[in-house]
């Protein structure tokens, strides 16, 4: 036959390990958020049907099956060529809406032609949490159109150059009998005297240019940019978790072994 002997510093220990996990959760909870994942932008698509898929983290969905709205908890509304209301519920019967509780929507004969896929995170109520929960893409359904080749310019017949008038020919004047030409007086010029020549520049040495040195950040390989800071705060909080838990699990045991102690003594 067993017998079951609770003690105060047993149950202590326990609530204050429950309370270290608890805390411990909350902090490290994702924020809710949605993303298109198929088709890409500018995509074009063969149609008639597309296949809408999307990635959705820190929130709970759900089929909706009660009008309410409950944190971060509802479903998920595909939307073709009609734009989210964030003020009003989402109407239904609808062929270019799909409330879904499922990753994966298709929209079934779509007119070839650019369209417009919006998705949103949805309360069970049928309205649009916030505008920043939200994602789209636009797509073209068919052939791509032709792209159009431009005509060639109509080249200009250039006119032909007017003929200009010639002027009549100068009437000769009456010239006068030019004067004797004179003998000129040639004079010894004496040698010139040898210059020297200039002495040449002596090349300067220019100081090397210094090139400045860009620090540049090597990347850590299987770390994106940016992701350290947050595994260091996640590391943070379960280290500071369970260091309250230990150190409670250390005051229970003392008030278990002074409990002890004082029934002996007595």
């Amino acid at each position: 036959m067993f017998r079951c002997i609770c003690r105060p510093g047993l149950t202590l220990l326990a609530t204050a390990f429950l309370l270290a996990l608890g805390a411990g959760q909350s902090l490290a909870q994702e924020e809710p958020s949605i993303v298109i994942t198929a088709p890409a932008e500018g995509e074009v698509l063969p149609g008639p049907d597309i296949t809408v898929s999307v990635a959705v983290s820190g929130f709970t969905i759900s089929l909706p099956m009660e009008p309410k709205r409950e944190p971060n908890k509802g479903h998920i509304a595909y939307f073709l060529d009609v734009e989210p209301l964030f003020d009003l519920p989402t109407p239904l019967g609808n062929d270019n809406i799909i409330h879904s509780g499922r990753t994966s929507e298709t929209f079934v004969g779509v007119a070839d032609g650019e369209h417009v896929i919006y998705v949103c995170l949805v309360y069970d109520d049928n309205t649009c949490i916030d505008p920043a929960l939200t994602d789209s893409v636009r797509v073209s359904v068919g052939a791509p159109p032709p792209t159009p080749i431009p005509s060639p310019e109509a080249t200009p017949t250039p006119e032909p150059p007017q003929e200009t008038p010639t002027p009549p020919p100068p009437t000769p004047s009456p010239t006068e009998e030019p004067p004797p030409l004179e003998t000129p007086v040639q004079t010894e010029t004496p040698p010139a005297s040898p210059t020297a020549a200039p002495p040449k520049p002596s090349p300067t040495t220019q100081p090397p240019t210094a090139v400045p040195l860009t620090p540049t950040a090597t990347p850590v390989p299987g770390i994106a940019p940016g992701t350290a800071s947050e595994s260091e705060t996640g590391f943070s909080v379960w280290y500071a978790g369970v260091a309250g838990a230990v150190a409670l699990i250390v005051a229970g045991a003392l008030a278990l072994w002074w409990t002890e102690r004082s029934r002996r003594s007595r």
